[in-house]
């Protein structure tokens, strides 16, 4: 008898810079340590669909069991199952930021160390990705499929990010 291990699969939307992703992610342990392992440079998905954000292109979405995608293209991630939402850690002190990327505007609460300064959660954390929470989100352009415009939890893709500041 060995150790069994559970892998859990989480409904998932994903906004990229080319791409917009809807399917299943299968994080192994702290979400935020999973997504900010610096060795790791791609994520599997499952049972995804993949819809390109600019219309009027050759490709006007396809499905796939699985597909790899690379960091670079992970700008916002929102897990639709609140109870997992609600188990990603945070730090405590927040501060209440607007953030633009490439796709959408971000109002919200973004969390830091309690004697670190915001710009310092951006240029000098080890991490890819950062936890915003009670975030309102209004997209630039229309998106090929629903996204939220209300997230008590977003993850960041802090290299998404083109500007911030405070509110």
């Amino acid at each position: 008898m060995g150790i069994q291990i559970t892998i859990q699969h989480y409904d998932v939307q994903i906004l990229g810079r080319t791409f917009q992703f809807v399917g299943q992610m299968q994080p192994i342990g702290r979400l935020l340590d999973f997504l900010g392992d610096s060795e790791r440079m791609t994520y599997p998905l499952f049972d995804v669909k993949i819809s390109p954000i600019t219309p009027g292109g050759p490709l006007s979405g396809i499905s796939r069991p699985e597909i790899v995608i690379g960091t670079s293209e992970m700008g916002l991630i929102y897990f639709l199952d609140q109870e997992y939402r609600q188990k990603v850690d945070v730090l405590k002190t927040a501060d209440r930021v607007i953030v633009y990327t490439p796709h959408a505007i971000l109002r919200g609460n973004m969390h830091r160390g309690g004697e670190g300064k915001l710009r310092d959660l951006f240029d000098m954390t080890s991490g890819k990705y950062l936890a915003m929470t009670d975030v309102s989100i209004f997209p630039l352009t229309e998106l090929p499929a629903p996204f939220p415009r209300e997230a008590d939890m977003l993850i960041i893709n802090r290299f998404y990010v083109s500007v911030y500041h405070l509110e």
